[in-house]
């Protein structure tokens, strides 16, 4: 350490001045900076001063954490952000027109579909092959579709009156930034009408719906599972009824729905024939989505931890004139200490 003779010397000149014999004294001179000089409580390692203080900042950490977990939220169970999906139709549908026959008043049903065992089921007369047309919306030019329309043309006859439309289309849906998924997205219609129509309309948001928030993972979701309607497989009378494509699409636990949506029934023309058909006409609009998912380990500590030295801080600061209290008083006894100390001289 320094001598005392170089301490009493360095007061001497902070009390006669840096500018000896210019007649200026502290009063008559500006002040350019300060600095606080600290006191400072020494006591030894095993010491009651050490024992406690150690204590103190032990029982902070405890409740800190103890605050932090059981007001909520401290592990972050969940989280979300936001995506515009990456959706195509896969020209997979199934499709049933009901309706009656105006001349023998008679109900009928027109079916198509994609798989070969609901035409086989519906019969060869009450099959009819509509002509599919689809059509791609980039309005910003990003190269991710913006919306898909749709149209569904069924060749009908003049004395065949629908009144309603029951239907299953088959999206792929995907999202490529924090969770990757890929799944199909089957979209249901069911719509029925008083009077007889010409054209269904249905314009629609495609919408996430989740059971459960999305875990990250590095493979892909959704990827391999097998499809609404199976491939590479017989399919029984069971599974292609459309009771049984309804249930499959109402059970999954990752899915897309039309929500909201508008619909709009057009009557049909008389004396149409022979150029009479029935259109379903849909638009499926993307927009940004609010993607639930499961946080890695990684940000669930981002959060905690800074939950936990905010509430540290905040119950310091509360217990700091406490400790102010205790050692300037030396209710615990220490030894004071003072930053650069001046020694009294004639």
């Amino acid at each position: 350490g320094k001598s005392p003779g170089r301490r009493v010397e360095r007061c001497r000149e902070r009390k006669q001045g840096l500018f000896p014999g210019t007649g200026t004294d502290q009063a008559t001179m500006a002040v350019v900076w300060s600095a606080n000089l600290k006191r400072r409580f020494y006591a030894p390692g095993l010491s009651g001063a050490s024992i406690f203080i150690a204590l103190v900042y032990l029982s902070l950490i405890i409740a800190s954490f103890l605050i932090a977990f059981y007001s909520e939220g401290l592990w972050l169970k969940e989280s979300s952000y936001r995506e515009q999906p990456q959706v195509e139709f896969g020209q997979e549908f199934a499709m049933r027109l009901l309706g009656e026959n105006t001349n023998t008043r008679a109900p009928f049903e027109l079916v198509y579909s994609t798989v070969a065992a609901m035409n086989v089921m519906a019969g060869g007369e009450a099959v009819r092959i509509p002509s599919v047309r689809v059509e791609k919306v980039h309005e910003n030019r990003d190269y991710i579709p913006d919306a898909i329309d749709i149209s569904i043309s069924f060749p009908t006859r003049d004395f065949e009156a629908i009144r309603q439309v029951m239907g299953v289309l088959v999206f792929r849906y995907v999202l490529v930034n924090r969770v990757r998924l890929d799944m199909e997205a089957p979209i249901a219609i069911d719509y029925s009408a008083g009077v007889p129509g010409r054209r269904l309309t249905i314009d629609g948001r495609m919408a996430l719906k989740l059971a459960n928030p999305l875990p990250i993972r590095g493979s892909v979701r959704g990827a391999g599972e097998e499809g609404l309607f199976p491939r590479g497989r017989v399919v029984s009378a069971e599974e292609a009824s459309f009771e049984a494509l309804l249930a499959k699409v109402a059970s999954r636990n990752d899915t897309a729905v039309l929500d909201p949506v508008i619909t709009a029934w057009a009557m049909p023309l008389k004396g149409c024939e022979p150029r009479c058909a029935f259109e379903v006409k849909l638009r499926v609009r993307m927009t940004p989505e609010k993607v639930l998912y499961v946080p890695g380990f990684v940000e669930v500590c981002k959060f905690s931890w800074i939950q936990i030295i905010a509430t540290f801080l905040f119950l310091y600061i509360l217990l700091r004139p406490l400790l102010v209290f205790v050692f300037s008083q030396q209710i615990i006894q220490t030894e004071v200490r003072d930053d650069a100390p001046c020694e009294k001289f004639d």
